[in-house]
């Protein structure tokens, strides 16, 4: 009995020391992987986990994480490049879930962050999906950076040992590329997929729109390229503000223009580039902040304009005319020619028969993009007195400019413009629409049926 006894003695004293070697075994190991140690692989080494074959490099990048809507925009991030080959018999792929890393400090950094998957979804290992077996893909793991020493990225599953990596993160903060928000005149910028250039030099304009509270504003007028480098077809931002000297946004104006603007301008497609103007009111000199900002973007742009008015570079915009003289009203340019043909009304139905009427040769070109016409509630007549004449449309006429039809667009019109005579002195055609300044062609007659003159000769 007492034999048998010390012989279980022995046998249990044998598991007890079987088991403190396998717990002692199992030790190293664990600290190995955990701390770094001999016993687990490196980076740079390939290791095996989940039917994945996986190689960290220890050549490590560097980057911020931008998000305007994350606490952590303006955060640094590096990031393990990785290579993974499927070494199962069936479609495989590492999982964001099963991979953690830990802070010098030993807290877990969620590397595989929903936000960072977001941001580098294009380059992460995590966004690639399964891949078939025998298909080797390469990405990044991305993780916030918290400090510098030594991180531990453990790789974990439901089945198999966790594998964990210890290495070294000496961050390169000049390696981060700088964020520049600030330009000036004739600088190139990125903003929504979108290359900008606001290119140097100014022209100028007034408004001439007398539904406008500008009217009679000077405005000064930028050209703008844009060139699409994101993979689809894009346009101008919505969100381009820009600002007086004193810091006012300045009110949109190129509603009131007979120009186009490049904020109306349509999409174009992925590579392709387009030019145009971008106006804005001038309310003295100064630097003017153009601002491009986006819901989607993280940093707001802005262009710094310098602006001084030259009078000298102002358009002169005419309103009064003599016989003879060109102008364009309403898309439409007009040229009255002095050579007064003399006629008389004859026409017993009407309370101008028997007055004399005063016909001269007009010519009108359609320098528009739309068949339009010279109609007669447009132009007013005012005789020696000022007071407003009868627009004549009588008897007998051969022609009249307001009876003609549509011009189209380039072609010329020569029709007869006919003014009932009111006496020697000095008349005015006045041509006005609802949106454009009036427009005013002057002339003197001398007598009766001996000729006409302008304004300017005595």
């Amino acid at each position: 009995m007492k034999k048998t006894f010390m012989i279980l003695a022995l046998i249990l004293v044998a598991m007890l020391m079987l088991t403190a070697c396998d717990n002692n075994g199992n030790g190293e190991n664990g600290d190995g992987n955990g701390g770094g140690r001999s016993g687990g692989p490196t980076m740079g080494q390939p290791f095996e986990v989940d039917g994945l074959e996986i190689t960290l490099s220890p050549n490590l990048g560097f980057t911020r994480f931008r998000s305007t809507f994350s606490d952590n925009d303006g955060a640094y991030v590096f990031y393990i490049p990785v290579t993974v080959t499927n070494i199962d018999d069936s479609s495989n792929g590492l999982n964001s879930w099963g991979v953690e890393v830990f802070s010098p400090a030993g807290i877990g950094l969620i590397s595989g962050a929903w936000e960072l998957e977001s941001e580098f979804s294009e380059t992460s290992i995590f966004a690639v999906g399964d891949v078939q077996p025998g298909v080797t893909k390469e990405g990044n793991i991305y993780v916030f950076y918290d400090e510098d020493g030594d991180y531990i990225i453990e790789f974990s599953t439901f089945m198999e040992t966790d594998i964990a990596i210890t290495f070294t993160v000496n961050f390169n903060f000049d390696a981060v590329p700088e964020v520049i928000t600030e330009f000036v005149a004739g600088e190139t910028f990125e903003f929504d997929g979108m290359e900008f250039t606001i290119h140097e030099g100014l022209s100028w304009g007034t408004i001439r729109d007398t539904f406008s509270d500008y009217n009679g504003e000077h405005y000064f007028m930028l050209t703008v390229t844009m060139h699409n480098v994101s993979d689809e077809s894009n346009g101008f931002p919505w969100g381009v503000d820009i600002f007086a000297p004193n810091g006012n946004a300045l009110p949109t104006i190129h509603w009131w223009l007979d120009e186009d603007d490049i904020r109306d301008s349509n999409d174009i497609l992925p590579g392709v580039s387009y030019t145009g103007i971008l106006h804005a009111l001038y309310v003295g000199d100064g630097e003017y902040i153009v601002e491009f900002s986006s819901w989607a973007e993280m940093d707001d742009i802005t262009v710094h304009i310098q602006v001084e008015l030259d009078p000298d570079e102002l358009p002169v915009f005419q309103t009064e005319f003599e016989l003879n003289e060109t102008f364009i009203f309403d898309e439409l340019e007009i040229t009255i020619i002095d050579d007064v043909q003399w006629n008389v009304i004859d026409d017993r139905w009407s309370n101008l028969d028997g007055r004399l009427v005063m016909s001269f040769p007009i010519t009108v070109t359609n320098v528009g993009d739309s068949s339009n016409s010279l109609n007669s509630f447009d132009v007013s007549t005012f005789g020696p007195d000022g007071i407003q004449l009868d627009t004549l449309r009588f008897r007998g006429a051969d022609d009249c400019v307001f009876d003609s039809g549509d011009i189209r667009p380039g072609a010329t019109l020569n029709s007869v413009l006919h003014v009932l005579y009111d006496g020697g002195g000095e008349y005015v055609l006045e041509f006005s629409t609802w949106r454009e300044s009036n427009i005013y062609v002057i002339f003197t007659v001398i007598s009766t049926g001996t000729g006409v003159t302008d304004a300017d000769d005595d």
